[in-house]
């Protein structure tokens, strides 16, 4: 075979592996704007990216209130999960609500106040949940390091935080796992969510 035969097969094999490699693994750009129940529109620009082993979606959120005025809330992380692009804002008090995705396995709440536009991020990691006085006085047994715990909210109603969190219980090659109900509270004064139960 000719040199420049063997270089030119070379160099397809290259490049169709790149297209194969490449198509649909982004970045693919997105936009959506979600009319929100409160009033107003959550605008939602997403970046989605993917390789052989899972996706993200990385997701900015800005509010456009009913007279048009433009707030920057936050962002949020969709790992290994798909975007629905239906998220709502939700009123408590002083407070407004943003429910979205924080990397793997986790969601967050973004809580801010409108009127002063300041943001803050909380996020229910095993490690923040499992450091909590609440958690540590019922002394549940939990592999806080070993793969692979959730802790996603379920709803969120007057000031309420209802979390649901799987952890690890065995170090089995049989992933065995328990799981609670979490609550937590939305302090009236700072917005912090504040631990209050669990079932």
């Amino acid at each position: 075979m000719k040199r420049e035969n063997l270089i030119a097969i070379i160099v397809s094999t290259l490049l169709s592996i790149l297209l194969i490699y490449g198509c649909g693994f982004g970045p693919d750009y997105d936009k959506a704007e979600i009319k929100q129940n409160i009033g107003g529109t959550l605008i939602c620009n997403s970046v989605y990216n993917a390789d052989q082993h899972s996706w993200t979606y990385d997701v900015s959120y800005k509010y456009k209130t009913l007279n048009n005025k433009i707030i920057d809330i936050g962002s949020g992380t969709y790992y290994g999960r798909e975007w629905n692009k239906d998220e709502q804002l939700v009123q408590y008090k002083t407070w407004t609500l943003l429910k979205t995705g924080d990397w793997i396995g986790n969601d967050k709440i973004i809580v801010g106040d409108i009127k002063t536009n300041k943001w803050t991020e909380y996020k229910f990691t095993p490690e923040n949940i499992e450091k909590d006085s609440i958690w540590q006085s019922l002394k549940i047994h939990s592999l806080l390091n070993y793969c692979c715990s959730e802790t996603f909210i379920d709803k969120i109603n007057n000031g309420i935080i209802q979390l649901h969190y799987k952890f690890r219980t065995s170090e089995n090659l049989v992933n065995e796992y328990g799981e609670k109900i979490i609550y937590y509270k939305i302090n009236d004064a700072t917005g912090d969510p504040i631990m209050t139960k669990i079932e």
